[in-house]
């Protein structure tokens, strides 16, 4: 009844879901250049409406917060103070079973003050893509053939708020954003054995050896995600964080003193927050990859062909970097500790 889960933090899904819309739409151009290249360039363009974003029914009304750049011991004391709960002692066992709670908690209850928390999904979010799509593709022909694309893109969204469910949605960069991305694949059919331009009359034993023999390799070379930032003091130039790719290394990976507050005393906390969640000109490390492979194909008889295969994966033994801590108190901070699990 209506005691269920009282003292606890409770979610519950939404009693009128809406369908996420994607509105779509491209146009492109396509030439055949000569060797029987395709190229074809194209704008495709996407808008995402009605994206499922998070509710909470009991939020922190926003004038409590604090407007101040710096840490604000008042109003942290004031909304932290441990005042006499107004449950106690009807409900032991639960979150709400202690003689006293925050003063934040009764001033964030509203009509729901027995749950701990109450969360659900509501509909506002939405995203915008745009991007520049290239491709050139060359058909399997004479023994070889090749397909190189390479995406120019921009992915927002707003599906999270920086202050709670009373303050708005904020629009900033998505965590799938990747603004280059380029792929390779190509097949080569040495021009070695029978029938082929070189060595072409060999037969018997040694067509087979030297004849069949192929070489593939596959790139994808992509940009890292945009670094994501907590409830962080800083007072710098934001632009500064960024450091040139030259200097960029595991110990340090972005500017660390760009204006990061680092001690943990300093650190914000029931305030206003302005720096963003992410920063698109602060992200980890992409991918550059190089898979080949050589392969072998003898034929034995008319229906019956034998294949060898030596593949290579990540051929050129490319590092790639998890992405940095980005915690300022952390004693890492900046710092690149893993790689990651392809």
């Amino acid at each position: 009844g209506l005691m269920t889960f009282v003292g606890r933090d409770i979610m519950f899904f939404s009693e009128n879901p809406k369908a996420p819309r994607q509105q779509r739409w491209s146009f492109g151009i396509q030439r055949l250049l000569p060797q029987r290249i395709l190229l074809d360039v194209s704008y495709v363009g996407n808008r995402g409406t009605s994206l499922e974003t998070g509710r909470a029914y009991r939020p922190l009304p926003l004038e409590y917060l604090s407007r101040s750049p710096f840490r604000d011991t008042a109003v942290i004391n004031y909304l932290s103070e441990q005042v006499p709960n107004p449950f106690y002692p009807l409900l032991p066992g639960t979150g709400l079973a202690g003689q006293t709670v925050p003063r934040a908690y009764l001033l964030s209850s509203g009509n729901y003050a027995q749950f701990t928390g109450m969360g659900s999904t509501d509909f506002e979010g939405y995203s915008w893509y745009h991007s520049l799509q290239a491709k050139a593709e060359r058909r399997f022909s004479s023994g070889w053939t090749f397909n190189i694309g390479y995406t120019w893109s921009k992915t927002m969204e707003a599906i999270t708020r920086l202050n709670g469910y009373l303050s708005p949605l904020a629009y900033q960069v998505a965590d799938h954003d990747r603004p280059h991305r380029v792929t390779v694949s190509a097949i080569w059919e040495l021009p070695f054995g029978k029938g082929r331009a070189l060595l072409g009359s060999s037969s018997g034993f040694l067509g087979k050896i030297i004849g069949g023999w192929q070489v593939q390799g596959f790139y994808i070379g992509q940009g890292g995600q945009a670094l994501s930032f907590g409830n962080v003091l800083f007072l710098g130039d934001i632009h500064n964080i960024t450091l040139p790719k030259g200097q960029r290394k595991p110990e340090r990976w972005f500017n660390t003193d760009a204006g990061f507050e680092r001690s943990s005393a300093r650190q914000l906390s029931y305030n206003f927050r302005t720096f963003p969640e992410r920063l698109s000109d602060v992200r980890g490390d992409g991918m550059n990859n190089w898979d080949l492979s050589v392969i072998k194909n003898t034929t034995v008889r008319e229906n019956l062909r034998v294949q060898f295969r030596a593949e290579f994966l990540n051929a050129l033994n490319h590092v790639m970097f998890a992405d940095p801590n980005t915690s300022p108190t952390s004693s890492a901070f900046g710092q690149v500790t893993t790689q990651k699990g392809y």
